[in-house]
């Protein structure tokens, strides 16, 4: 059987293979020009969601390696400033050494007093240095307009101090406790007082943190009283008042001392569930509290006013107090550097992982540019014969076709 192809049908098949042949060139710029093999998820919806995968995976090592970037340079400014701190204590070494001896007078102890300032001021500056806009040695420690210091170390020892208390940004109720009492803990210490039921103090309930919030005690109503005993000495008395669940109050304690910062270390993810502190706490460092052996800045002190007095006895007292100070000061020092050599160690595997992450990626999503090339040739041929063919049944006429 004989089937008769109209022009019709000829014109539709051309037109068909014409587009399928447009289409198949566009899809071929468009992966050349771009170098991947999927653009967007119809191209290979299975590999789009794998890409998708890789994609999220490869974010993240990137922001673990933005953490440990900026962990390392955290690091780096406070060992740098505890080196110098070190540098500066072995000197002040040298001098108390010379002053303790039978040859010195009370001239030059004087001398020696009023060059010894200075060095306690170097030594206080680079204390309460910043990275960026954050204390280094302060812990963890937020400074807010109500608080009675600004810097973690001071020009001058204080007594057991507390600040007054603060209600939280956001709060229904802004109204902040008073905090009365005398301090008798041993580390400075932040208590926090969050609301777990609103309502009015007959209606309220409480919970108490002793720990700056990490831990909490058990939900407790005020039963319409205003006063609660946090421990180590610290009144809090609430005024009358309407709390929303979840207000929260805190106050910020300090022992006797130098030091108004806190014992807590910064830290961040640098790997999947895995945290790292990269700050050094000025408790631990340079104070008696905490992990610390000595107070540094008494001992200078008590040094400068050993020098004034012509105290030789006072000056001797003070030598061995300078050799902990200065190991002290070493053992935070060396504490940096194992620190970075664990986050470096830490960086590596990340850059292993994110070069096979990428590989894999790639493999599904990256075109094979010299092949893509043979083809677009192949299309580019194909599509030219097609657009031949369609000139030539287009300038058919009748007498051509009578031909």
């Amino acid at each position: 059987m004989i089937t008769r192809v109209s022009d019709n049908m000829k014109f539709d098949l051309l037109n068909n293979s014409m587009s399928n042949v447009e289409v198949q060139y566009n899809d071929i710029m468009e992966k050349l020009s771009t170098q991947k093999q999927v653009n967007r998820p119809s191209d290979d919806p299975l590999g789009m969601g794998q890409i998708l995968d890789y994609r999220s995976a490869l974010a993240q090592v990137s922001n673990y390696q933005t953490n440990i970037n900026s962990n390392k340079s955290w690091l780096s400014a406070a060992e740098s400033n505890l080196t110098n701190v070190n540098d500066i204590l072995t000197s002040i070494k040298t001098t108390a050494i010379s002053q303790a001896s039978a040859t010195a007078t009370a001239s030059t102890r004087q001398i020696a007093a009023d060059s010894l300032q200075p060095l306690i001021d170097q030594i206080r500056s680079l204390a309460n240095s910043k990275f960026g806009n954050s204390y280094l040695f302060s812990g963890t420690r937020t400074y807010t307009e109500t608080d009675t210091e600004t810097e973690p170390f001071s020009a001058t020892a204080s007594a057991a101090r507390i600040d007054p208390a603060v209600a939280a940004k956001g709060n229904t109720c802004a109204v902040a406790p008073t905090a009365s009492g005398t301090y008798m803990g041993t580390t400075n210490n932040t208590y926090v007082v969050k609301i777990t039921t609103g309502g009015d103090l007959s209606a309220a309930e409480y919970s108490l943190s002793s720990d700056g919030g990490k831990t909490w005690g058990a939900s407790t109503p005020f039963a319409g009283v205003g006063t609660i005993f946090p421990v180590d000495g610290i009144t809090l008395t609430f005024a009358p008042g309407t709390f929303a669940t979840n207000d929260v109050f805190y106050v910020h304690a300090y022992v006797a001392g130098y030091y108004n910062g806190n014992g807590e270390e910064l830290s961040n993810e640098v790997s999947n569930g895995v945290t790292s502190n990269y700050s050094i706490t000025g408790e631990e460092a340079f104070t008696g509290q905490g992990k610390g052996t000595v107070d540094i800045f008494k001992v200078l002190d008590d040094l400068k006013t050993a020098l004034q007095n012509n105290d030789t006895n006072g000056i001797t007292s003070q030598l061995d107090l300078l050799d902990q100070a200065s190991a002290q000061i070493s053992r935070y020092t060396g504490q940096c550097g194992t620190r970075t050599n664990a986050l470096d160690a830490s960086n590596s595997a990340l850059t292993d992982m994110n070069t096979r992450l990428t590989s894999l990626k790639s493999n599904i999503e990256d075109a094979d540019v010299a092949k893509l090339a043979t083809d677009f040739q192949m299309k580019q041929l194909a599509l030219e014969a097609t657009y031949k063919i369609a000139g030539d049944l287009g300038s058919m006429s009748i007498i051509g076709f009578l031909k």
